[in-house]
């Protein structure tokens, strides 16, 4: 968490694109919801291809 504050990102998981996808717009919403000035976005990872 630490390095999301110094660098202004990090990783925080490896999953599916459907389930990355579903976790970003549950963690925008909660963040949304609660006042937080959060900003979650998923990528690709080193040697995955875009699906």
């Amino acid at each position: 968490m630490l390095k999301a504050h110094i660098t202004g990102k990090a990783l925080c998981g490896v999953y599916s694109h459907d389930v990355a996808r579903t976790k970003v717009a549950q963690v925008q919403q909660l963040a949304e919801q609660h006042g937080y000035p959060l900003h979650c976005t998923m990528e690709v990872g080193e040697g995955e291809e875009e699906s």
